[in-house]
């Protein structure tokens, strides 16, 4: 009974400073004169366009994946200095898209549950609350890093929100910064599911492409060692791999030059 009032407890405490969180942001905002548009895309298909601002920085990316501010471009008034920022959250959106210094940032629903970081939490009251996070926040606003017939996300893990004493709050530190260093890279195909992208992966995902078949096991990409990549291993050797490759850069740069290049030729032949 104790037990279940405290995972009680935890739940609602980690909700309550997650929405804290994403919730301190300035209402207001001062236009630009060479600002650039994006635009939202609401539950019931509505295109809004107007000013999209992210709400979370390189200290905080898993923030844009749970809300966003805009000014929508009817509500812009140009007599007025400051303009009032209006929110939408996962609950409100199926896509959307900030431009920022020029820079489009591309996210879209999806829905996913992040197992891996909810059992690597460690421990700690911040870690109990950080695994329930992980565990009951499964719908998010993924950045899409490639979009076609062959979709490729990345989607951050959610931080502890409290931590008790020095040992939590440096083993909470160290847990936020390996979220932002490794998010986790995720592929859709199709009507898929997106799941964890493992490089034992693309070869079956572009399979029924045959120039794009026939590039990736004559090592025509530079990312992909087939030698390497297709070695049969067992399945602690594949859970190792597995976890050697998620650190760094190497599926994002597998996924971002091959996988536009099967979208690119074999658009007609895979649906999304």
């Amino acid at each position: 009974m104790k037990k279940s009032i405290l995972t009680v407890g935890l739940l609602i405490l980690g909700l309550a400073t997650f929405a804290q969180d994403t919730d301190n942001d300035n209402e207001e905002y001062e236009l630009k004169g060479t600002e650039k548009q994006g635009y939202i895309i609401t539950k019931d298909d509505k295109k809004i366009e107007g000013i999209v601002k992210l709400v979370g920085g390189a200290t905080a990316p898993w923030k844009n994946q749970k809300k966003v501010k805009f000014i929508a471009k009817e509500n812009i008034d140009l007599t007025k200095k400051k303009q009032k920022f209006s929110k939408m959250d996962v609950d409100d959106m199926k896509e959307y898209v900030a431009i920022e210094d020029s820079v489009e940032r591309h996210f879209r629903l999806i829905k996913f549950t992040n197992k891996r970081e909810a059992i690597s939490s460690g421990g700690g009251l911040g870690a109990q609350i950080k695994t329930i996070k992980n565990l009951s926040h499964t719908t998010h606003m993924a950045e899409v890093i490639v979009d076609g017939p062959i979709t490729m996300y990345r989607l951050y893990g959610y931080p502890a929100p409290v931590a008790v004493g020095n040992s939590d709050v440096a083993e909470m530190e160290a847990a936020n910064q390996n979220l932002i260093d490794n998010p986790d890279i995720l592929v859709q195909k199709g009507d898929d599911k997106p799941k964890e992208l493992a490089a034992s992966d693309i070869k079956k995902l572009v399979s029924d492409c045959p120039a794009i078949a026939e590039k990736l096991a004559n090592s025509g990409f530079s990312t992909y060692d087939p030698a390497k990549e297709e070695k049969k291993k067992s399945a602690m050797g594949k859970l190792i791999k597995g976890e050697l490759d998620r650190g760094g850069s190497k599926l994002l740069d597998m996924g971002t030059q091959i996988f536009p290049e099967y979208n690119a030729t074999c658009n007609t032949t895979a649906s999304k």
